[in-house]
């Protein structure tokens, strides 16, 4: 009893090994498209961004499913502040360029928010109405939102 015991945990630590193997494999294939994607497109566009919309088409399409990269997702979200290490240390290295211009890098932030702010807004309040200005005047969903 006890050797079939062990074979069964040996069995699942390999299935989970596998599965998580397979699940990186399957966003490294996405990542890889991407940067090729990226090499072609006339237009700046970071290839991660490009994987993210690729992998969201895949899901949604059902290409690949939930399931094929669930783990490996939730374990590079749990990791998350560990992946922004290295951009935080680039800009610890980089503090002799930013102290050059510091009331121009404010502005830039400060505009980039709002512009941020703003379409995503708009995104959001074309996604929940599904249109800007309502067909006609008696649509009782409709909410004019006056940012007055």
């Amino acid at each position: 009893m006890g050797v079939e015991k062990e074979q069964l945990k040996t069995h699942n630590k390999i299935s989970k090994t596998y599965n998580f193997f397979h699940q990186a494999l399957v966003i490294a294939i996405i990542m890889f498209i991407s940067n090729i994607i990226e090499s072609f497109m006339p237009v700046p566009m970071p290839a991660s961004v490009i994987g993210l919309v690729l992998l969201f088409i895949a899901l949604c399409t059902g290409i690949v499913k939930l399931g094929q990269v669930e783990t490996v997702g939730t374990t590079l979200t749990n990791n998350i502040g560990f992946l922004f290490v290295p951009a935080g240390v680039s800009v610890i290295n980089s503090l002799g360029i930013l102290s050059t211009s510091p009331i121009l890098i404010i502005l830039l932030i400060i505009i980039s928010t709002l512009l941020l702010l703003l379409c995503t807004g708009f995104l959001s309040q074309l996604l929940i109405t599904k249109s800007f200005i309502p067909k006609n005047s008696k649509q009782k969903n409709w909410r004019r939102i006056n940012y007055d």
